[in-house]
Formats: structure tokens, sequence, C-alpha cells
């Protein structure tokens, strides 16, 4: 299939941010009450050891919205955890926010990655929303979203009336996008569609299957765009909107993507592994022709390199 073109993305320069303090709060939802706070966070942030939590609870780094913290402290529907860190060290982020297209109500952006869309985890100030703040663009709503380790176009919404008509939008199929990514191995024919659900697994785990409770619909359709015989190019078109859809799909096909931390070859499900590299998978297009949008770029050329080597 012919491959759009488009200049190399990949970014050649890093956002470094000074060390700072920050605060942030956790709102305790209903399914995590009776939970003890050290077991809670743990399970949020598996990332982090329990030791760890331990000694930040003792230095009082981490209190309640009813009073002080302890590692045994039972929590409640509604209730507020407060984090403080005197010292954020952020992760460091490609220094590459492009604004693509933009219009007096919308706004499309490349977001290299890794880069978080918005605050979270280890990320305040190097996340797409707070770079897009610093660029003038502060009362940004996102629509819809792309995983840190997933580079390309993102669609925002300059306004909340915007934002909700982009969001019915979404909900009812209209956005048409699709990705370009390089997996391992060879699709079986030059077009396929995968059909299976998705649902959350553990923390930000996700699986899929035909008999999984509680998981919601998910289709995906793939086009092999070039091959080498070892791994292989290919155009992907999401029919909806499920976190890590693609990268599960491609995975369940046989062809996972080929640096994928997760469910690449060399994947770790445990949730162990943290997603601090970007991975081989880029929003390449939205299209949405009710309100005369439109954007797309191809994959970069160092990943159409690969192919010519």
């Amino acid at each position: 299939m012919k491959i759009s073109k488009s200049v190399n993305f990949k970014s050649s320069s890093v956002r470094i941010i000074e060390p700072y303090p920050l605060t942030r709060t956790l709102l305790v939802k209903p399914k995590d009450r009776g939970k003890r706070l050290i077991d809670f966070l743990h399970e949020r942030f598996s990332y982090v050891g329990v030791d760890e939590w331990i000694g930040r609870i003792n230095r009082k780094w981490l209190w309640l919205s009813n009073g002080e913290a302890t590692p045994e402290s039972v929590l409640q529907s509604n209730q507020l955890i407060y984090h403080h860190t005197p010292m954020v060290k952020e992760p460091s982020v490609p220094d590459d926010v492009r604004i693509i297209q933009e219009s007096e109500e919308w706004l499309i952006v490349y977001k290299p990655s890794p880069m978080p869309m918005h605050q979270g985890g280890r990320y305040y100030k190097n996340t797409l929303s707070y770079i897009l703040s610093e660029m003038g663009y502060s009362d940004t709503n996102i629509v819809h979203r792309l995983d840190s380790v997933t580079s390309g176009l993102v669609l925002l919404a300059k306004n909340r009336e915007m934002a909700n008509r982009l969001q019915m939008a979404f909900s009812a199929n209209e956005v048409h996008k699709w990705y370009y990514a390089i997996v391992k191995g060879v699709p079986e024919s030059d077009s396929m569609t995968i059909d299976i659900p998705i649902r959350r697994k553990r923390g930000f785990i996700f699986e899929c299957g035909h008999h999984l409770e509680n998981s919601k619909p998910a289709k995906t359709n793939f086009e092999l765009c070039q091959s080498d015989g070892n791994i292989s190019l290919v155009k992907c078109t999401p029919i909806t909107g499920r976190t890590h859809q693609i990268r599960l799909h491609l995975k369940e096909a046989g062809i996972p993507i080929l640096d994928d931390p997760i469910y690449g070859p060399e994947g770790d499900e445990t949730g162990n592994q943290l997603q601090v590299r970007p991975i081989l998978l880029q929003s390449s297009g939205i299209s949405l022709e009710g309100l005369s949008i439109h954007a797309e770029i191809g994959p970069p050329e160092n990943w159409l390199n690969i192919f010519e080597n």
C-alpha cells in the first residue's frame, strides 16, 4: 500500500526540569474503600516498593484529609490522600512538541515519546498539557489520549463547548484515526481485523479475550505496508478506542510491536516494567469530516530506513 511521506519527527533535544517541591492529591474511589493505605499505594504505584512507601509515610510526606496517615490507615470513599515530595526529579522527555494545525476552536499537536498527556505518577511539568500551557495554550481540553510511549498526532479542544462536540464524535465513532507500527514478524495476510474485547488486568496492564468478564468490545483493522521477512511496517486503524488496544491486538495477531516493554516479544506483563522509552507506534492520522478536521503524517524516516538497508 502507499505510505504518505513526512518530515522526520525524531527529536534531537531533551527537556530537563530542575528539581522542585510538589504536593499531589489523590481521591479514594468507592472501589478502594476499606483498603489499607500501604496496600492502596503499592497497588496504584507498583513501581515503588512497600518499604519506600512506609518510609515516606513515616517521614510525614503522606497524610489524609481527616488526619495523620499510617501504613495501616483504612481508607474511606472520597477521602483525600496528600502526597508531598520535597524534591521532585522528573524524568526527562523529548523537547519536541509541535503545533501541526489549529483553528479558533481546536488544535492538533505532535506529541513526542515518551511523554505523558497529563499529570500523573512521576510526571507533572514534563507533560503535554503543562508544556502546551507554557506555549500559550493553557485552556486546552484533552478529548483523546495517547500512551506516554506512543508518539504522534493529538487533537485538543480550545473550549468546553468544542470539547463536548469532539467527545460526542469520538463516542459515536465519527473520528477516523490511524497509526503506524513496526512489528516482529509478518502478518498472515495483507489485511486483517482483530475483534477481541479488552479489560484492565491490574494497574496499567490490560488484557484481551473473548470470555473475560467486564471486558469491553474492541476492534482494529491492520494493513501490511512493508516487510523484510523478519519485521514489518503495519498501518493500524482502531475502530474502537480502548486503552492499549493496538498494542494488545497486534500481540493477539502474532505480530507484537518490536520494542513494546509490556506486550512485545520480550514483554513483561507483571507491571514491574516501567514504560520509560518510546515504542515503535505512531499516531499518524486523524480526520473528522463533519468539522473539516484532517491531519496526517507518515512514519518517521528512520523507520523507513530500516527496510532500505
